[in-house]
């Protein structure tokens, strides 16, 4: 029966599932929907990070030479705002569907970059002072760049979870990484316009961004379309759950559940799925390491680069080869790493590459330091090491997170997604962030000076491959997932033939 629902599944119309087919069946069009959309929002945020790094580091508008400081005040309020985000669409998601979740979702961050961009625009050739320390200009780029590093997640891991739940793991480890190139080759060509767009003004980047959300709302909300037109929606699944918790329940789970209740259901939800725990940590210390050297990165650009439209540039360029690098491994390499190597062990072999960065760096302080003394020898050393991090964050990091929820269930796959996404990778930011407000504060000098940044880099890698070793323990094998997958399709699709089946006697 497995077998039977997942051939079932993985065709409509006796037709492959294949992305690059010529005539793509509904379930392939809304595959592709999906991918075009989740590209679209990547193509928006590399404008609105470029955006909001210039701003929050200018001179007139922003910090200027106190942002390394502000910047770990601000990634303390990343945390938080991620989680009054996640709360509103765990309460849009219980309440009307995956669907009216993505959609609304969508066009409230458009909106809101829009307003932000119109705001600081405004404001270019206004000095409005608030109090002793802080101008209007820097409270708006303050609060835009803290909502900037808290949406994205929140978008993209929803899109991810619609792929998830029409993919089995076979068609997952073999197309997600096309999907995830498409991203970056968006983000990619995003990242070396930033230059030329840039020429209109920092606030135009924060329009771009929001202008490109808006085509993400369109084709997501045809890729559900789809779904729902053609028995595959999701949101199924999630129908036949709610019934079963009905019937154990009674009928006094009508009401919205509370704040407490729902932080509640998250922790059940984790105790009940150890793969999603083991997750969770991993995400926790990877988002570490990368507040670590995108702190270094902040802190060398600005002595590197004082001119804010070049700083803007010069960090679209550098996200810009990021994602080259990353599209080159997406489109060449993981196709077959995916297929031939088992992904528990993909989890282990993956943080090497970036723990021989730390390890390089903590040695060119050492051996070579007064070769690497100057702002821009130090600017590329650290940008090197970031760089590696982020290519295998994009590249590999990515495709095997989103291959770890597949074989689960709705809850795991939507809200326990999502959790991790928003928060997780929040809270790994926002917590190295009061860790090194607190160091600054403790030594009473910028955390960018000496070389405690070297030092924390190499021992957060090092905990970071740890937490992928115990998290590889714990996934199913690609046998196992298969099995799990089929199991699954097989339930939804008699629930939904017995739905089907009561409508036509009704």
């Amino acid at each position: 029966n497995n077998l039977t629902a997942t051939a079932a599944f993985t065709s409509t119309n006796s037709t492959p599932m294949t992305l690059l087919s010529p005539s793509l069946n509904p379930k392939n069009q809304a595959a592709l929907s999906m991918a075009v959309a989740m590209a679209l929002h990547f193509f928006g945020y590399e404008f609105a990070r470029g955006g909001n790094m210039a701003l929050f580091t200018s001179s007139t508008l922003g910090f200027g030479a106190n942002s390394a400081s502000y910047y770990t005040l601000a990634m303390t309020c990343v945390s938080p705002t991620s989680m009054l985000l996640l709360l509103g669409y765990g309460r849009l998601l219980d309440a009307s569907g995956p669907k009216k979740a993505l959609v609304t979702s969508t066009g409230f961050c458009a909106g809101v970059l829009a307003m932000f961009a119109l705001a600081i625009s405004m404001l270019r050739h206004h000095h409005v002072t608030l109090g002793n320390n802080w101008t209007l200009s820097q409270m708006i780029v303050w609060i835009s760049f803290v909502f900037q590093n808290s949406y994205a997640h929140l978008l993209y891991a929803q899109m991810w979870s619609f792929l998830g739940s029409i993919f089995t793991p076979s068609q997952a480890g073999k197309y997600y990484s096309y999907v995830a190139g498409l991203s970056s080759i968006a983000s990619m060509v995003a990242g070396v316009s930033v230059s030329r767009i840039v020429t209109f003004g920092l606030p135009g980047l924060l329009a771009a961004a929001s202008l490109s959300l808006c085509g993400t709302l369109i084709l997501s909300s045809r890729a559900y379309t789809l779904a729902e037109a053609n028995g595959f929606d999701p949101s199924l699944e999630m129908k036949k759950r709610s019934k079963e918790k009905k019937l154990k329940q009674g009928n006094d789970d009508n009401k919205k559940l509370p704040l407490v209740q729902q932080i509640k259901d998250g922790a059940l939800l984790f105790r009940r799925v150890p793969a999603l725990a083991a997750l969770f940590f991993e995400t926790i210390t990877f988002q570490s390491l990368c507040t670590v050297l995108n702190t270094s990165l902040v802190t060398q650009l600005k002595d590197a680069v004082p001119d804010d439209q070049w700083r803007a540039a010069w960090t679209g360029r550098f996200y810009g080869c990021t994602n080259g690098l990353s599209t080159l491994f997406q489109f060449l390499i993981m196709p077959t790493l995916s297929q031939r190597i088992d992904p528990k062990s993909l989890w282990k072999l993956m943080p090497v590459i970036p723990v021989l960065c730390a390890i390089f760096q903590v040695l060119s302080r050492s051996v070579v330091y007064s070769a690497l003394s100057s702002p821009i020898s130090a600017l590329y050393l650290v940008a090197f090491s970031f760089l590696a991090a982020k290519t295998m964050d994009y590249s590999l990091r990515n495709i095997l997170a989103e291959l770890v929820y597949v074989p689960l269930d709705f809850e795991s796959r939507y809200m326990g997604k999502e959790i991790i996404a928003v928060f997780a990778n929040r809270f790994g930011k926002s917590g190295m962030a009061v860790i090194l407000s607190g160091l600054q504060f403790l030594l009473g000098r910028n955390v960018g000076e000496g070389g405690l940044l070297t030092g924390m880099t190499f021992f957060v890698s090092l905990a970071w491959w740890v937490s992928c070793l115990s998290l590889s323990s714990r996934l199913m094998s690609r046998d196992e997932a298969e099995r799990a997958v089929g199991s699954r399709m097989s339930g939804v699709a008699d629930g939904n033939d017995t739905s089907n089946k009561k409508t036509k006697d009704e």
